[in-house]
């Protein structure tokens, strides 16, 4: 195998392919982008309003960085352009996009390597 071919495959391993929700890309989910999610979140938003707000600051990460912090500082204006997008989806969308935020949430949780056997045998508590 090729050098080039070993940092292709590599990079395919720990790069998750680009998302899109009706033609948007969506910037890749990680740690600042969750910590975004629980700056602008609030204890008493219905669990679509969660997803809208997952996939609307990730388009807007995808677009600029800066001006997506920026604001998810101010909850009011970020709920503003939330609604103001969201006006937009109907039910097909809704059901698209619980799939896509279901996804990326269950894909980060997973482990992103596999365990292979030493074939040793493992002291009891330890396996």
């Amino acid at each position: 195998m090729s050098e080039q071919n070993l940092l292709q495959e590599l990079d395919q391993a720990f790069i998750s392919p680009d998302r899109y929700f009706k033609d948007q890309k969506l910037a890749p989910y990680t740690e600042g982008s969750r910590l975004l999610m629980i700056q602008i979140r609030n204890e008493n938003d219905s669990p679509i309003f969660f997803v809208y707000a997952f996939i609307y600051l990730h388009i807007l990460l995808a677009k600029s960085r800066k001006e997506a912090i920026k604001l998810a500082w101010d909850q009011d204006v970020f709920r503003e352009r939330l609604m103001e997008w969201s006006e937009k989806l109907g039910e097909e969308d809704r059901d698209t996009a619980s799939l896509l935020v279901a996804n990326i949430l269950n894909e980060s949780n997973k482990s992103k390597v596999n365990v292979i056997p030493s074939g040793v045998p493992q002291p009891p508590g330890n396996g």
